[in-house]
């Protein structure tokens, strides 16, 4: 899995864990909504690391965590 798609399934992760829409989480961090849903619909090519900053710092969690793997529904290994 490449790292774009890797953010846009994590991101929106959690964004449902924090019951978040990303119209909010653009509000809260000044980034465009049409550059939050580039990147949660896995479409964004590259994304700053400004941009990742923001977002983690919202989101209360390391700008790492981002780029680590979600497990899969139902909390099932495959």
């Amino acid at each position: 899995m490449d790292k774009e798609n890797m953010i846009s399934q994590k991101l929106r992760t959690l964004l449902a864990e924090k019951n978040m829409r990303a119209s909010n989480l653009a509000k809260e961090t000044g980034i465009a909504q049409s550059t939050l849903s580039k990147i949660t619909s896995g479409k964004s090519r590259s994304i700053q690391f400004d941009t990742i900053e923001k977002i983690s710092k919202s989101l209360h969690v390391e700008p790492s965590e981002l780029f680590t793997p979600c497990r899969p529904l139902g909390g099932h290994d495959k």
